[in-house]
């Protein structure tokens, strides 16, 4: 309950607004389901929650899926919502409750092959250690060198914040390259699109990915009058 990220509340508040998330989850379905160079033999999906924003058809193109989260809610409420589906298509699906961050070296040891994927927990970091910036923009860039080996990528928060929301769209899905400034005119611009109010928080997540990653930015509509801006990408792994 205070997993200030996940516990019955987060599964609650995206049972409960799982509509207004349609556009944004339809967005990462199209995007992910275009990268075909992604491995495609196991998945280990960290941050996994119940899967709320992450598209069966994708997850089905795995042979093996591992799941992980700390959220002793999560594991159940994921084979609840894809279990049936991912049998159908002939996926094995291995739920794990832990916290794989602490893990990650053993894990990319066990699963050299797989597609390591964080779902929206990277940029929740922040959150665990309020007002130590400079520690997690360093542990979240350290974690390119642990998963060096293998392939990996991430949706996560970048932004997020007030909007002024009445009759407002989702705007379509936009490419970018990873070190992109914020405050660069045409990342203003895509903000003011979605009407975007001061103050807006930063979720320390500028440096994820190397620059130049090929990235995709997506508003997401979290809850009445507060999006946030998600970017996602993935890195095939470095071979030696």
């Amino acid at each position: 309950m205070s997993n200030p990220s996940g516990g019955w509340r987060w599964h609650w508040r995206a049972w409960r607004w799982r509509g207004r998330w349609h556009a944004t989850c339809a967005q990462i379905e199209d995007w992910l389901m275009a990268q075909t160079a992604m491995p495609s033999d196991t998945l280990v999906l960290i941050g996994a929650s119940a899967g709320w924003m992450m598209p069966p058809r994708w997850l089905a193109r795995f042979a093996t899926v591992h799941t992980w989260d700390i959220d002793p809610w999560a594991a159940p409420l994921f084979r609840r919502r894809h279990g049936a589906a991912l049998r159908a298509q002939g996926t094995a699906l291995h739920t794990h409750t832990g916290d794989a961050l602490a893990q990650l070296p053993a894990l990319v040891a066990q699963h050299p092959g797989a597609l390591f994927w964080f779902d929206n927990v990277l940029g929740q970091l922040c959150l665990f250690e309020p007002g130590r910036t400079e520690a997690v923009e360093r542990r979240l860039r350290g974690l390119r060198d642990t998963l060096a080996p293998v392939a990996w990528g991430s949706v996560h928060d970048r932004l997020s914040g007030p909007v002024r929301e009445q009759g407002l769209a989702i705007p379509p899905l936009r490419a970018v390259a990873a070190g992109s400034d914020t405050t660069a005119p045409a990342q203003q611009d895509w903000l003011r699109g979605i009407h975007a109010q001061s103050p807006w928080g930063d979720h320390l997540t500028a440096e994820v990915f190397p620059r130049g990653t090929p990235l995709a930015q997506i508003a997401w509509p979290f809850k009445p009058g507060h999006w946030h801006w998600l970017e996602m990408g993935w890195r095939p792994a470095q071979r030696p």
